[in-house]
């Protein structure tokens, strides 16, 4: 996949900029771990949805689609601009129980990546029922005593059909009476471990602080007159690709498309950042993404804007990803604003907070009347 990584540029915000940053920052960081600490995979996207509506402003106009997305209306006329982020990440589901009381595991989508079902082996997992979670761990047979053949199958090529949970029960009888049912989600324990420089790890945090930032910017904006009209939306089953040829989208992307017919979106993910040349960085700021390095108006408004917020921007030219292929093509203008997230789509995604804060900062400052012109 070809892709450019093109300049980095900040500048020294006023000394009022800089209070409202810090002033911020505090609710960013405490919506963000709120939405961390609740499971959300494609289908199981209720009990976030339930949270997010929850921390919205009292009196918003909240609108929800048939996929179970949800989104807040702020202002103005119609033919909005649509700000779009996830409900959903990757994780597993019950598939079946084993008669001396494991559970069996499937996924609801296609893994993003080949190893991503490795990571589960030996790993604490929480199983999300009706009568609340479960805790288990995945089975982790003690390598010293297995044969070199075995340890190498295990390690190597671990899969779903040799993941069985442990709860620490003796039967399906009784691991049923938990509450489990087939389907029920399956994912890790939402642990954040705080590093050094301000930065966070934990599964699954790339799409959960960026659904995060959209929570702060429309309780920051909720109400706000002169803006023109703008929906905030979190969708539900991004990552169920639509069927056909070619590029295809998430089919929760298309129906928020459908849903809200937007002029202009933007589309707010998290992307892959690495050390080595072509790749965007944490702490570098949010990431610009489009197909085509080429100028918009959406383009040239969100530079000014972070211009304006002395936030940082990176660039990157890349195929669009399945949540904005749906909205590419004029006469509809688009872009991508990604986080940087070292380790994506693994147990231990890291996201740099500066770069939370960056693109709540831009977003805020796009949306104020006459700063997304």
């Amino acid at each position: 996949m070809a892709h450019r990584i093109g300049r980095t540029f900040g500048i020294v915000a006023a000394g009022v900029c800089l209070a409202a940053a810090a002033a911020g920052a505090a609710d960013l960081k405490t919506v963000t771990k709120e939405l961390f600490a609740v499971p959300s995979t494609t289908g199981n996207e209720d009990l976030l949805a339930a949270k997010i509506r929850g921390l919205l402003p009292k009196g918003a106009v909240i609108e929800t689609d048939p996929l179970g997305s949800i989104a807040v209306r702020l202002a103005g006329t119609p033919g909005p601009t649509l700000i779009l982020a996830c409900l959903d990440g990757y994780g597993h589901m019950v598939s079946g129980f084993t008669p001396d009381g494991y559970l069996t595991l499937d996924r609801p989508v296609a893994p993003p990546h080949a190893r991503f079902d490795a990571y589960l082996l030996g790993q604490p997992v929480v199983i999300s029922t009706a009568k609340g979670p479960v805790q288990g761990v995945i089975s982790q047979p003690a390598l010293h005593l297995l044969t070199q053949e075995r340890r190498r199958t295990l390690v190597e090529g671990f899969s779903l059909e040799n993941a069985f949970v442990d709860l620490g029960v003796r039967s399906e009888k009784e691991a049923r009476a938990k509450g489990i049912e087939i389907l029920d989600a399956v994912t890790y324990p939402a642990v954040l471990t705080e590093l050094a420089g301000d930065q966070w790890a934990g599964p699954g945090l790339g799409l959960k602080a960026a659904a995060a930032t959209l929570v702060a910017v429309a309780e920051t904006l909720s109400g706000r007159a002169g803006m023109e009209e703008t929906v905030v939306a979190w969708a539900a089953q991004t990552k169920f690709m639509a069927r056909g040829r070619g590029a295809r989208p998430a089919i929760g992307a298309a129906r928020a498309k459908t849903q809200w017919k937007p002029k202009r979106t933007i589309v707010v993910e998290a992307i892959s950042a690495g050390k080595g040349d072509g790749f965007p960085f944490p702490g570098g700021g949010p990431v610009l993404v489009q197909a085509k390095d080429e100028p918009s108006a959406l383009r040239r408004a969100l530079e000014a804007a972070a211009a304006a917020a002395g936030a940082p921007l990176q660039f990157l030219t890349r195929p669009d990803s399945p949540m904005a292929v749906p909205f590419a093509g004029q006469p509809a203008d688009i872009v991508t604003l990604a986080l940087p997230v070292r380790f994506l789509n693994t147990p231990s995604e890291v996201v740099a907070v500066k770069d939370l804060q960056a693109l709540q900062e831009i977003l805020q400052r796009f949306l104020q009347p006459g700063g997304g012109k």
